[in-house]
């Protein structure tokens, strides 16, 4: 919850009574929860994912004075489970409105344990039970328990107390002793790498920090406040960071022996404030606003809130004194989701300076009004996190070493043929002369981390530099901040070298996508982790391995010169798909394009390659693999959601594949960033027609016309600019027409005219006019893609297109989006995200630059992002390919303000 609003219910507070485990009564509403005002619980409206199982937002949830306070309420067999832990197969789930209960139907089906999880309305508050079919098996028993997991970032430094009188503080630092707990004999077998995960580990657990029949969580804090009572066996509170540090406070009873009916019964009674409606929130940008362009805040109010009917813009003077320079109505309200937006237009305030927006006693921070307002908006994501990000190179920043040269020892061709975890698949044994365990060299050069993780995810290598390429083409983007030094491997912020970020950036890319097509002739997969351990590495990437190549000779701990015989070398992934090529043959001549001038030989050999790989895949088309050989990041819609299949023993019930796929970025041929299957809306059996159109018009551009590369975007454009494609990747046809006929223009403009008579009905699905975010991860990407494309649409046809459409996605990234008005790029902004899943996220830290992905909805209706908690990746993982989308998005909306000058 952002810090105002909590402010403003503390001081709401102030001429309350302290009704605690006051008998509100809460009913099943139309959308199958329990609901009164101020308190919400959802019962398995959302299941455990399909790849990453636990995501923190399933089974028993509840939502107390609009903060999501507890999450995954069910049985489980650890105290603190974590991510890939077994859970339960969820059967089926019944709303009873007539008695206001909510059950669920759930089973281990291992261990014949079949039982229903209720939650049932009572007088303040909620019953919940489980009811077993039979008896808890023996070799349960004194394992299975009913958890329930509380955010830790609300609790941290608050108080609790036990049985009344036993007090505590939830620590912010895990400091609890451990226990060996070793699996069940009967439990499922896992996945060969989460065995070895576990073993590593040492199978701990924590003990209980309290105990006892009663809790009260949060007693100091009246917005947080709640209270459980357990009618059956101990309560125990458990710190789950002290197994990772993406772990919740997790409250727990176990089942006992012999008992069915009632085998666990909590009350659970919050104190919920009588009558309370959430606060107004005021979405706004950040950065503030360019003064002859639209200025339109948007209200986020509490249904039942009886708000002023108008809002007023204050200026803030140099002795720091505010003046009212502006008062305007508020539209009549508009429902979404839970609550009412209505929107503030302050469109005539236009005299440069700093100002703030004042509805209902809330002012928001100061924001400029300023003809440069977008001028800097990029600069981090590209100097900050895409630097930070650059993988076999040290990154430094003045006395910080964010990282030393990582993965020098990069690597071996997978060992594994099949499924890896996070969806990694290895097709066949052998590629070309190298058989599986067999060290590639010369792959230890370029690529950047692709996330929170270290992974060399192929898509989202070629979106950045096809991303980057385009920025430095398209806004002569000259910009010099960083040094970097290849043949050296350092890279230091703040020092400029002569030679613009982006061409250097673009550089490391295409080392990388060279050194693939050298030793396979082909694009891959990417380059991966070979282990859950590694996997789950956080702080300096240059200490996931010990930079030597593994010898299989040498004894397990034995150096000898440049090898050793620890097999912590990263794997490469070798498998391919026409998507990977076609796109990997746009990157490289993007980048010739762009190296021309600056490193003609690289340029060279960039170009050199990506028409021999376009005369190859033309001559011998790369087939097209099935599910299980796409890799990860397969993409259910624009917004950031992904296909699942199977991933082997994680769960009962639960399979799945990889989440990215995740930011729907554009690159500047017009795929999304980390596709790896076909685009949205095109079907398995069209996705060989037209996939060579990235590489068509990037080879068209950099060798000026040439055929066959012009020829073939004449036979592409009608596909390309149909119906619904203009808003995937027909935008692109605007970087060709210089190549083509006035006709060719003339079909686009008819193409812009049909879809820009349906845009609007679209946009308007969601109060903030950009698409919504309705995948499984945050949609931030699909609004970038958004500012890209209308850039370049108005661009061409200014007439049909206004400006205002970039300028509204930009704004919505920047802070006028649900929830708070928190910027989704970290640090930049008056108010910016400033804990994300980052590298750096076990310091509770960010990456300058990083874009987040923003809101998700916790089904059924409650959109959450949450400010100053880092560990949820759906909201808060920064992948590179958006940040270099980012670059673009902001340069265009600088670009365009810029036109009135």
């Amino acid at each position: 919850m952002p810090t105002q609003i909590r402010l403003y219910l503390l001081l709401a507070l102030t001429s309350g009574l302290n009704l605690f485990g006051a008998d509100f009564a809460m009913t099943v509403t139309d959308k199958n929860y329990l609901d009164t005002q101020g308190f919400s619980v959802f019962l398995y409206d959302s299941t455990y994912h399909p790849v990453f199982v636990d995501q923190k937002n399933t089974a028993m949830e509840m939502i107390l004075h609009g903060q999501r306070i507890a999450t995954n309420g069910d049985v489980r067999l650890m105290p603190t489970p974590e991510q890939w832990d077994l859970v339960a197969t969820l059967n089926g789930r019944q709303a009873d409105k007539a008695n206001n209960r909510l059950t669920a139907n759930l089973a281990f089906p291992t261990f014949d344990l079949s039982y229903t999880l209720e939650v049932a309305a009572e007088p303040g508050g909620v019953k919940v039970s489980i009811n077993l079919d039979k008896p808890l098996p023996q070799k349960l028993a004194g394992r299975a328990g009913f958890n329930l997991e509380f955010l830790p970032s609300l609790y941290m430094g608050k108080a609790y107390l036990v049985d009344g009188t036993k007090a505590g503080i939830f620590p912010r630092t895990p400091n609890d002793p451990m226990t060996k707990v070793l699996p069940l004999a009967d439990e499922p077998k896992e996945a060969y790498y989460l065995e070895d995960w576990n073993k590593a580990k040492g199978y701990t657990q924590p003990l209980p920090v309290a105990q006892g029949k009663s809790i009260t969580l949060g007693v100091d804090d009246a917005l947080a406040r709640v209270n459980v009572m357990s009618d059956t066996a101990d309560l125990m509170l458990f710190d789950g960071r002290d197994r990772a540090q993406n772990g919740w406070f997790v409250l727990r009873s176990l089942i006992p022996s012999g008992i069915t009916t009632g085998a666990i019964v909590w009350h659970i009674r919050p104190d919920v404030i009588p009558n309370w409606t959430r606060p107004p929130m005021i979405a706004h940008s950040q950065v503030g606003y360019a003064p002859g362009f639209s200025k339109v805040a948007i209200l986020e109010l509490d249904p039942k809130y009886n708000g002023p009917k108008t809002a007023k813009v204050l200026r803030l003077a140099e002795d720091g004194s505010y003046k009212q320079v502006f008062e305007g109505p508020i539209t009549a309200a508009t429902p979404w989701l839970r609550y009412v937006y209505s929107k503030f237009d302050f469109t005539p305030v236009k005299e440069p300076g700093l100002y703030v927006i004042e509805y209902a006693e809330q002012r928001t921070a100061p924001f400029p009004i300023a003809k440069d307002a977008y001028a800097h908006i990029w600069q981090d994501s590209l100097d900050h996190h895409l630097a930070e990000q650059m993988d076999h190179v040290s990154v430094r920043e003045a006395y910080r070493v964010w990282h030393g040269a990582s993965h020098l020892d990069d690597g071996r061709l997978a060992p594994v043929v099949g499924e890896q975890f996070d969806g990694w698949n290895q097709a066949t044994a052998t590629d070309g002369k190298w058989k599986g365990g067999d060290h590639i060299p010369g792959m230890n050069v370029g690529g950047w981390y692709d996330a929170g993780d270290f992974d060399l995810e192929e898509p989202a290598q070629l979106s950045v530099i096809q991303s980057l390429a385009l920025a430095y083409r398209e806004f002569n983007l000259k910009y010099d901040e960083l040094t970097v030094d290849e043949a050296a491997r350092q890279v230091e912020m703040h020092r400029p070298d002569g030679v613009p970020d982006t061409v250097q950036q673009v550089k490391h890319g295409a080392l990388l996508i060279l050194a693939q097509f050298k030793n396979f002739g082909h694009a891959i997969r990417g380059t991966h982790e070979p282990d859950l351990r590694q996997y789950t590495h956080l702080g300096d990437g240059a200490s996931k391995t010990d930079g030597r190549i593994y010898d299989p000779k040498l004894r397990p701990n034995e150096v000898k010169g440049d090898y050793s015989g620890k097999p912590d070398d990263r794997w490469i992934f070798s498998t391919t798909n026409p998507f990977f090529e076609w796109n990997a043959i746009a990157a490289l001549a993007a980048a010739a394009d762009v190296l021309n001038g600056w490193d003609d030989a690289l340029a060279k050999d960039c170009l050199q390659t990506a028409i021999k790989a376009w005369n190859d895949e033309k001559a011998h088309p790369t087939p097209m693999p099935g599910r299980e050989g796409l890799g990860g990041g397969a993409p259910e819609n624009a917004n950031g959601g992904v296909l699942a299949a199977s991933q082997g023993a994680v769960s009962q019930g639960q399979g799945g594949r990889n989440r990215r796929g995740t930011s729907g970025a554009p690159t500047s041929s017009g795929t999304t960033s980390a596709q790896t299957a076909p685009p949205p809306g095109v079907g398995r059996r069209g996705f060989g027609v037209g996939q060579d159109w990235a590489a068509a018009l990037e080879l068209t551009i950099a060798t000026n016309g040439a055929d066959p590369y012009k020829s073939r975007l004449k036979e592409l454009l009608p596909e390309v600019i149909a119906p619904q494609g203009i808003g995937l990747r027909g935008w692109t046809a605007v970087r060709a027409l210089p190549y083509l006929d006035q006709g060719a223009k003339d079909q686009l403009r008819d193409a812009v005219k049909t879809y820009m008579a349906g845009l609007d009905k679209e946009l308007d699905a969601t109060p903030f006019g950009v698409p919504p975010s309705l995948g499984t991860w945050g949609g931030s990407g699909a609004v970038v893609d958004m500012a890209t494309r209308m850039y370049f649409l108005h661009k061409a046809f200014p007439d049909l297109v206004s400006p205002e459409y970039t300028l509204r996605a930009v704004n919505y990234i920047l802070g006028t989006h649900p929830v708070s008005s928190t910027s989704y790029v970290a640090g930049v902004g008056t108010v910016s995200k400033t804990k994300t899943y980052s590298n750096n996220r076990a310091d509770n830290a960010y990456i300058p630059g990083a874009v987040i992905p923003g809101y998700i909805i916790i089904k059924p209706d409650f959109p959450e992002c949450i400010d100053d908690f880092g560990f949820l990746w759906f909201e808060d993982e920064a992948v590179v390919a958006g940040s270099a989308s980012w670059v673009v998005a902001g340069n265009a909306a600088d670009a365009i303000t810029q036109e009135l000058k």
